[in-house]
């Protein structure tokens, strides 16, 4: 858990630092990032804040990088695993380049008014499901490695990488279910919407 939590936490403050640099050396890049996620409005309809809407949109869009039917890749033995590195490295930089993106164009206090309280809950959600993903890859490997060799699986070690995957997906899937709250109804108090 410690690895992928801090390899999650470095790389969102890497991109943090590089997308910061970048903004500020370029301010065209911003106001033209900014112009772009304007005209993107028109296409993603996102909901209006305070609804139940927008709390849906939330919890299944943080969800979904699990749980979604096209990306059930992730649970594959083998090829999950480097789903599972992309996803951990995507929601890392995004993560961190919107924070700094947030903070050359509205100011810091903005971003973490408009970041933090969620965050808390989310980030910890995000690196419990990719140790739960993680945990998923090593006890399944194990398994058909033992069985292709001719062994016999383990069954404890199997049942216990079972239920160690269920406990912490649900635990994420409970703490996103809190995040997508306190986005949907407390972050836009905070930001005065």
């Amino acid at each position: 858990m410690a690895v992928i939590a801090l390899t999650f936490l470095f790389v969102m403050l890497i991109s943090a630092v590089v997308a910061y640099v970048i903004l500020l050396t370029s301010p065209q890049l911003a106001s033209t990032l900014t112009g772009l996620i304007g005209s993107a409005r028109s296409y993603v309809a996102l909901p209006a804040p305070y609804t139940p809407d927008l709390y849906r949109f939330i919890f299944l869009n943080n969800i979904g990088h699990f749980w979604h039917p096209e990306r059930v890749l992730v649970w594959s033995p083998f090829v999950g695993a480097f789903s599972l590195g992309y996803e951990l490295l995507l929601n890392a930089t995004v993560i961190g380049g919107i924070a700094s993106f947030v903070s050359v164009t509205r100011g810091a206090s903005y971003a973490i008014a408009g970041l933090a309280p969620h965050g808390v809950i989310e980030i910890p959600a995000f690196i419990f499901e990719f140790v739960a993903l993680a945990r998923w890859h090593i006890t399944m490997t194990r398994s058909i490695q033992m069985k292709l060799s001719g062994r016999y699986v383990d069954r404890t070690l199997l049942i216990d990488g079972i239920e160690d995957t269920a406990f912490l997906s649900l635990l994420s899937v409970a703490l996103f279910a809190g995040a997508a709250y306190v986005e949907s109804y407390i972050t836009p108090l905070f930001l005065g919407l």
